[in-house]
């Protein structure tokens, strides 16, 4: 089975490929998610679980958004993710080595995953819904928290419930609730204001358009990386059109890998090689002209050239009013054996 290490796994960007609801109600085209989630070379495939019962009031919600009809509750009822996939889902990405979780939307289905996910996700909409985070707290699994539309008091509060439980990892995830949201209302350098703030691993659940967001945040230090895929964009229904398709996806990843090499860690390293292109472009002291043994140097005694073989020019002070214990042809390099 493959482990989730709490410490290692957030060493790197994990990245998570959100399937969601674009599935389309079809077991098959899940189990294709899972495949080519792992092709591109994501950490793990995540899905929805929630039914019409456990997450609308459909009466008022019909109402508030003015919609006609029953063809909303049948398109939800259409994508939802059915009970019995759980077990396949799971069996899938184990055997193509790639993490399945789930975002609960109710108390009750967070028991019925719980045997197949290794982590929960709480969505940004249920962010104050303490008891479904008291009962994803309960399994004493990890947890990724999304933080769409919330307050930073909110955020601290479903940190506290999450924390309580001493859980192997809570990490919240920045998130704009706009689907998908104007590249000016991201403020992704708000990933490092909860970094500071919490001390936890902080990530970005994205809905932009294209990889430029993802890729930013990654560079502004985000450890998680959340975005939605499909298998097809002209799809109709679910999140198709704001999803990145598997060439995106693919992309995504390897400049992901690319951008964390080139970040490195935050130490100044100075690598092998560019120690010997210190030799090549430093500057040596050398003899500007010929000079005699016991001669006193003086600054206008010396020239600063390129390569540094014996003294650098850093030396300089160390080398000014000493006197020479041997002459020095013109253009030699002076060496501290030189000096008494």
């Amino acid at each position: 089975m493959k482990i989730f290490n709490t410490h290692s796994s957030f060493e790197r960007v994990f990245l998570i490929a959100e399937a969601g609801s674009n599935h389309n109600g079809s077991l098959d085209t899940a189990v294709e998610m899972v495949h080519q989630a792992s092709r591109t070379g994501a950490d793990a495939v995540k899905f929805q679980d929630y039914t019409i019962d456990s997450l609308f009031a459909d009466r008022y919600y019909t109402q508030i958004l003015n919609l006609k009809g029953e063809a909303w509750k049948k398109q939800i009822a259409y994508s939802s993710f059915k009970p019995e996939w759980r077990e396949v889902i799971a069996r899938e990405a184990q055997r193509c080595g790639i993490f399945y979780f789930t975002t609960p939307f109710s108390p009750e289905i967070v028991d019925e995953i719980d045997p197949f996910v290794p982590f929960f996700k709480i969505a940004s909409c249920d962010i104050t819904f303490y008891p479904l985070l008291e009962k994803v707290a309960s399994k004493k699994k990890g947890v990724f928290l999304s933080t769409g539309a919330s307050s930073i008091e909110e955020i601290e509060q479903a940190v506290r419930i999450l924390s309580e439980k001493k859980l192997p990892f809570v990490c919240i995830l920045h998130c704009v609730m706009l689907y998908p949201p104007p590249f000016a209302t991201l403020h992704l350098n708000f990933i490092q204001t909860l970094t500071d703030r919490f001390g936890l691993p902080v990530g970005f659940s994205d809905h932009s358009p294209g990889i430029d967001a993802a890729l930013c945040a990654v560079a502004r230090g985000a450890r998680v990386i959340e975005k939605h895929f499909t298998l097809d964009k002209g799809q109709k229904g679910g999140d198709h059109t704001h999803s990145l398709d598997i060439e995106e996806l693919t992309t995504l990843v390897k400049k992901i890998r690319l951008y964390e090499e080139m970040l490195g860690n935050n130490q100044k390293i100075i690598t092998e090689r560019e120690g010997k292109e210190r030799v090549y472009a430093r500057r040596g002291i050398y003899a500007a002209r010929s000079l005699k043994k016991g001669e006193r140097l003086d600054f206008d005694s010396l020239h600063f050239l390129r390569p540094n073989i014996a003294v650098g020019v850093e030396h300089v002070g160390e080398v000014i009013g000493r006197t020479l214990a041997r002459d020095i042809p013109r253009g030699d390099p002076i060496d501290f054996s030189m000096l008494e």
